[in-house]
């Protein structure tokens, strides 16, 4: 990976989950409680709080939407001058740290220092609002493939949406939820059925979700209101479909266990 310099300090990026503390994985929380700095993002609960080292030294980078409490140049030049000071490191992100999280970057920057570390990972948002619908985002015969989009540049880089034609599987969007009408559109025109189900989900992982279900063409027209001013993702595909009131997925039949003991 990098160097092993005895005086480098080392650098854990912790995927700290979709947002409770209970939903961090034990290394993770190991890495968390031996760190002599941390630097944690926007998204996590106020219950990670709890579990920081009182030793420890607390720095708060979190980005939202267009307020940026540090740039991304600040965040890469605060890992490299704290592990360069041979402090054990830890950069706390929310959801899995591989997912739009800039994690590549940050990596850059350590090893152009030659500083050693190590990712961890995590639950991601994306299933964990799956988990709190009951719905599983593949389903064989119906969607065998799943691709998720970043909501902030798919609308103005048309190379996101190669291959999205007539997609045969779940889509889900992260950092949409502001744009719901404009991406609705867009799905459709890349050939997406206009009556296909799109989930809004708020808040995954925590007590107050919420998920708002609707259809692409009544999307494109009216859009999904928030319901929070939480992280909001969008599911869109058949795999909604039971949600929506009335109507119920079709799936393959299930032999019954008497036939096939029979068949033994």
């Amino acid at each position: 990976m990098s160097s092993n310099k005895t005086e480098q300090g080392f650098v854990s990026f912790v995927s700290g989950g979709p947002g409770p503390v209970d939903l961090l994985t034990l290394r993770g929380k190991s890495r968390i409680e031996s760190a002599e700095v941390i630097l944690y993002d926007a998204l996590l609960d106020p219950s990670f709080l709890s579990i920081f080292p009182e030793s420890a030294q607390i720095l708060y980078v979190g980005k939202r939407a267009k307020e940026h409490y540090r740039t991304q140049s600040e965040i890469n030049s605060l890992l490299v001058e704290f592990a360069t000071q041979g402090k054990r490191v830890v950069r706390l992100k929310g959801g899995d740290a591989s997912i739009f999280g800039r994690l590549s970057e940050e990596i850059q920057s350590l090893e152009s220092f030659g500083i050693d570390y190590e990712v961890v990972p995590g639950v991601s948002s994306v299933t964990a609002g799956a988990s709190d619908l009951g719905i599983s985002l593949t389903v064989r015969g119906l969607a065998r493939q799943i691709i998720i989009l970043d909501g902030h540049t798919i609308l103005e880089d048309e190379r996101s949406w190669m291959g999205m034609e007539n997609f045969p599987g779940t889509i889900v969007i992260l950092m949409g939820s502001q744009k719901t009408k404009e991406l609705a559109e867009r799905l459709i025109q890349k050939g997406v059925s206009e009556n296909t189900p799109i989930v809004l989900s708020e808040n995954v992982g925590k007590s107050n979700v919420t998920h708002t279900v609707s259809t692409l063409a009544n999307t494109m027209l009216n859009g999904i209101e928030k319901q929070s001013k939480g992280p909001g993702i969008l599911y869109v595909g058949e795999v909604f479909r039971s949600l929506l009131q009335g109507e119920r997925l079709v799936l393959e039949e299930v032999p019954s266990p008497s036939s096939i003991l029979e068949s033994l």
